[in-house]
């Protein structure tokens, strides 16, 4: 009885026991240490990268300055798909994941244009004109619910709104106002997949504005899986084993479009050599060697 009662108090102290005994509960390891060799992967290739900031030399300089910017962005994505994958949250991740993609596709076509330095300037005077809208809307917000508002600021920013952003603006709308360009060289990401080096970036755009669409939009069909999922032996398995490819496939295009980035930004050192390491390392994880062996230009996709 002594026994017994020790017995049941130990297992009242552990984190999560199963004090019921229920058979229904079943433990599995978590994502981290199931997918444990890909998260050592995506550590490497952050670290890497987060060295590589602290050692990029003339920040001062403005296209310098402006692909470290690119870059750290692009970093901090990946890291945070690799938060919420080591918790198994991939239909979160993804929508991080679309975002590095946009990056991505922008910069490659930013690297296309005849003078670097103009677009670069394009891009950056784009970037302020939605911080300007930005500023624009919460004053409006302020006004309508009654909070003070800095009428001097507000001023300000309709005058910079008025006159040094009119190649922005498009036809105006039905009631006289604005209309403004959805983007500062006037091609939305579909577009600019197209318009990629990589044949494969219209593939990755459906993948991830269309297959996942659902999930980083939270429809309805992210959910109707789970609603109507049969609770039979053996769907947790099925479940986990699910789930681990989703975030595997997240994860690689996660690494796959940094890496890509990575590359596409002249003023930011990189080693070649070890990209085709990572992405041969990548390559293993996945089961075959699919992926190009370093980055890869529009001959060397298509010799494939």
């Amino acid at each position: 009885m002594a026994t017994s009662r020790k017995r049941k108090n130990q297992q009242g102290k552990r984190p999560g026991a199963r004090v019921s005994g229920n058979p229904q509960v079943e433990r599995v390891a978590s994502p981290r240490a199931r997918l444990r060799p890909f998260f050592k992967l995506m550590e490497d290739v952050t670290s890497a990268a987060d060295r590589t900031v602290l050692t990029t030399p003339d920040v001062e300089d403005v296209l310098t300055r402006f692909d470290a910017e690119i870059f750290v962005r692009g970093i901090n994505s990946a890291k945070a798909v690799r938060a919420l994958l080591e918790h198994g949250h991939w239909e979160h991740a993804v929508g991080v994941t679309r975002q590095l993609f946009e990056l991505l596709v922008n910069m490659e076509h930013l690297g296309t244009l005849e003078n670097r330095r103009e677009a670069t300037l394009q891009f950056t005077r784009f970037g302020l004109l939605q911080h300007l809208l930005a500023q624009q809307r919460k004053a409006s917000y302020n006004r309508e619910k009654g909070h003070p508002v800095d009428a001097e600021f507000a001023a300000t920013v309709e005058q910079h709104l008025r006159g040094d952003f009119t190649d922005f603006q498009g036809k105006l709308k039905n009631d006289g106002s604005v209309n403004w360009v959805k983007s500062w060289c006037r091609k939305d990401t579909a577009a600019l997949a197209k318009l990629s080096a990589d044949p494969m970036r219209s593939h990755h755009y459906n993948i991830l504005f269309r297959v996942w669409s659902e999930q980083a939009h939270a429809a309805p069909g992210a959910l109707i899986r789970n609603m109507f999922r049969e609770d039979n032996e053996g769907w947790v398995k099925k479940t986990v084993a699910e789930t681990d490819q989703a975030s595997k496939d997240t994860l690689t295009f996660t690494l796959m479009f940094f890496l890509r980035l990575w590359v596409e930004l002249p003023h930011v050192e990189v080693s070649h050599e070890r990209v085709a390491v990572w992405l041969g390392e990548l390559s293993v994880l996945n089961g075959g060697p699919d992926l190009p062996p370093r980055p890869w230009t529009a001959e060397e996709v298509s010799a494939r």
